[in-house]
């Protein structure tokens, strides 16, 4: 577990062992210690956590509900429902056209909410692409995106989504957030999505200089580091769809994709699905 700690807020950040390498995310409110539990894989790790740092969990956002983000939502509820009252426990957040696929205790959030941790303020924007009901959360120079945006990769399309989708979220929603954004992403795959980028951009320094730092926490069973919006932009070959060195790769490698940075765009996500 790694743990950031502010003056008005903390965050967990906790590498879930025995799954597809997730990571689910507490956030809690100094003052009050209310907590929110950001796609719950598994429940007793959090709750063993929760109850460590004496926090109470207020709610359990869902950033999409594939199954390994909405696992460990039940039995949250079921803890919280057996140490609060029904009008203090736990609550499932989730997008308003996934209702039906959590449990009944839900609230839909969407595009503009605002959700209240303690006295924290959690923005709420739709992020849609990796499957149609994607949010993401911001709060302070925090950014939890689920399986939007990975560190040198982005999510991809195969169970519901759509790469246009995708596209559209990347250049409209992401890009015009500020740089110092740090993004708190739902799986660790950058060592493998750094080798892609590099493939894409051999002589991209900034991805060389990142997959050494990678590499040595992940020798040292450390915990990768997080990097911001800014940082991303100099090595995501997903957010370089206008950079010339990225062009002329997917031209090399897909030479019918296409012109446009929603072409390329679309090229390497299908790039990226079939690399080794």
């Amino acid at each position: 577990m790694e743990i950031r700690d502010k003056d008005s807020y903390g965050i967990a950040r906790v590498l879930i062992e025995q799954s597809d390498s997730n990571y689910n995310y507490i956030l809690w409110c100094t003052d009050t210690r209310e907590c929110a539990v950001i796609d719950p894989c598994d429940a007793r790790t959090i709750l063993e956590i929760v109850q460590r740092l004496g926090l109470r969990v207020k709610y359990i956002i869902n950033t999409h509900t594939h199954p390994d983000h909405i696992e460990g939502n039940d039995a949250i509820l079921k803890v919280s429902l057996q140490s609060f009252d029904s009008s203090s426990a736990a609550k499932i957040l989730v997008h308003p056209s996934r209702k039906q696929h959590v449990a009944p205790r839900n609230e839909p959030i969407d595009e503009g909410d605002v959700v209240e941790v303690g006295a924290l303020n959690i923005r709420v924007i739709h992020t849609p692409g990796h499957c149609p009901e994607h949010i993401s959360l911001i709060l302070d120079d925090c950014i939890f995106v689920g399986d939007t945006i990975f560190s040198a990769g982005c999510g991809n399309v195969r169970f519901r989504g759509d790469v246009d989708a995708l596209y559209d979220t990347f250049a409209n929603r992401l890009t015009p957030l500020p740089d110092n954004l740090i993004i708190h992403y739902g799986h660790e795959y950058t060592e493998k999505n750094l080798r892609f980028a590099l493939d894409i951009e051999p002589l991209n320094e900034a991805a060389a200089s990142k997959l050494v730092v990678v590499r040595a926490a992940l020798s040292k069973g450390e915990y990768v580091p997080l990097p911001t919006l800014g940082e991303e932009k100099t090595y995501n070959p997903f957010l370089r769809v206008e950079v010339p060195e990225v062009i002329e790769t997917v031209k090399q490698k897909v030479p019918e994709a296409g012109h446009g940075p929603r072409n390329v765009f679309k090229a390497l996500r299908g790039l990226r699905d079939e690399w080794v």
